[in-house]
């Protein structure tokens, strides 16, 4: 156990989730909140403590929640609260300042001034980096037991179970072929107007069936890991917030690059578990709906993006490759944990 493991109270996600309205608490108890906030943060980003990175992330995906909270909910509460928007800045600023600065120390060749250039610059970082194709994916096709499918399965449900809420926030207050595809995009998230082709439907679905499929199985982990909980709050923090349009538009376009590759080895994964393809819709959509995103992220997105301003290369490499790196660390705690627990 690290040493500040053994001091910690009751985790601030539960602390917060306690207090029916943050406007309403007491100034001196408000103090003692945001000191809460910032030693969670040093513990959390700088310290070895897994719990506090846990409760790190489990809080930050709270406070962010609120934007999408159903009514006389704790998140519609505080949707409009300037604590809770407070909080929320404080815990993803940190997070982002410490993901940029991890970033800047990869030996990564400087991203080329030329916007024409951008597209084989990132392609070329792909293609170098792990995350394109990373091993659990083999191992899922080809070793992984049926259990192991599942519990994949519902951890990709807190990553990208609701990619189409990322594209509407992604596309406000852009103009031309960048709001255009977009749209297009967003158009083939929400089915087409057909509500049984929305892609969050066909994820429910998918994943229903993957869950029942041979019995539901109570020792399947149903939590998010932490990991998990990183790339979902790192995505829909950049995305909620104004200064990181262009880092979201390339952390977008590293995701739907490689999308697809990992949707035929998932795929080819449940298969081999005797699963009916054709029951895997979201799955076998995204193989070839995922080409065409990528295509139009790269040519109407990054590219008029980083022509229209000097400082927008740097920022969308940088959003590209951390997508890069958290679903690196995402997929390397899943096949540690798929490794060294056989039997899961």
């Amino acid at each position: 156990m690290h040493q500040n493991e053994a001091h910690r109270s009751e985790a601030l996600n539960i602390v917060l989730r306690k207090i029916p309205d943050l406007e309403l608490v007491p100034q001196a108890q408000w103090a003692s909140i945001c000191r809460a906030v910032e030693d969670l943060t040093e513990q959390a980003l700088h310290t070895g403590d897994r719990a506090a990175r846990r409760d790190f992330h489990e809080s930050l995906h709270l406070l962010q929640g609120v934007v999408s909270a159903a009514p006389h909910t704790w998140g519609a509460v505080h949707s409009a609260s300037a604590r809770s928007f407070y909080l929320r800045q404080v815990l993803f600023n940190a997070l982002m300042a410490r993901e940029l600065s991890r970033i800047a120390d990869l030996a990564l060749p400087p991203v080329p001034k030329n916007p024409s250039r951008l597209t084989e610059y990132l392609l070329d970082v792909n293609a170098d980096h792990i995350a394109s194709r990373h091993p659990v994916f083999d191992y899922l096709r080809e070793q992984a037991s049926l259990r192991q499918v599942k519990s994949f399965f519902y951890q990709e449900g807190s990553v990208d179970a609701r990619f189409d809420d990322l594209i509407a926030l992604a596309q406000i207050g852009l103009d031309g072929s960048v709001k255009d595809e977009y749209a297009h995009n967003f158009e083939d998230e929400m089915g087409h107007g057909n509500p049984d082709r929305v892609h969050t439907v066909l994820f429910e679905r998918t994943a229903n069936y993957v869950a029942k499929f041979g019995g539901e199985d109570a020792s399947v982990p149903t939590v998010p890991c932490t990991e998990a909980l990183a790339c979902s709050n790192l995505q829909v923090g950049m995305a909620l917030d104004r200064r990181h349009v262009w880092r979201m538009a390339g952390y977008l376009a590293a995701f739907e690059l490689n999308a697809t590759d990992r949707c035929r080895r998932l795929t080819d994964a449940c298969v081999r578990q005797g699963m009916d393809e054709g029951e895997l819709t979201y799955l076998t959509e995204h193989i070839d709906a995922d080409v065409g995103h990528a295509e139009g992220l790269f040519e109407e997105i990054l590219l008029p993006m980083a022509a229209s301003d000097e400082r927008a290369s740097l920022e969308i490499a940088q959003g590209f490759v951390l997508r890069l790196q958290t679903s690196q660390e995402y997929c390397d705690e899943l096949l540690r944990g798929f490794l060294t627990t056989p039997t899961l």
